[in-house]
């Protein structure tokens, strides 16, 4: 039975939400093969819920593990992969203005360099 859960129902589309009566109104009266349907969209609803709980955990784990110091700890939750992944994230993009900062000073002090090499050149 738990293979059955795994795999969607193989004579069944998915189907388009059904608008819930208003609360109050009486019910509309089921027809006979209601029941089975009901099984049916309940399965399918299950295995997609299913398949998103497993696609969700698994780019949490993919996440954990881009981040230094947590790709070794199996159990994290989920907060805290979150917030040490937006940590990370803060120090990258410090470290990219540092760089870019320098790149830009260094490119200043080659330019400098090169006009004094064409100066000296000149004499």
């Amino acid at each position: 039975q738990e293979q059955e859960e795994d795999e969607p129902p193989s004579n069944v589309e998915p189907t388009p939400p059904v608008p819930l009566p208003e609360p109050g109104l009486p019910k509309p009266s089921s027809s006979p093969g209601s029941d089975s349907e009901d099984v049916a969209k309940r399965k399918n609803h299950n295995y997609l819920e299913r398949k998103r709980r497993n696609d969700l955990r698994s780019r949490f784990l993919a996440l954990r593990d881009q981040v230094p110091g947590l790709a070794s700890c199996p159990k994290t939750p989920k907060v805290v992969i979150l917030s040490k992944s937006s940590e990370y994230l803060q120090s990258l993009i410090s470290a990219e203005r540092r760089m870019a900062a320098e790149k830009r000073q260094l490119q200043l002090r080659q330019t400098q360099l090169l006009k004094r090499i064409a100066h000296l050149k000149g004499h």
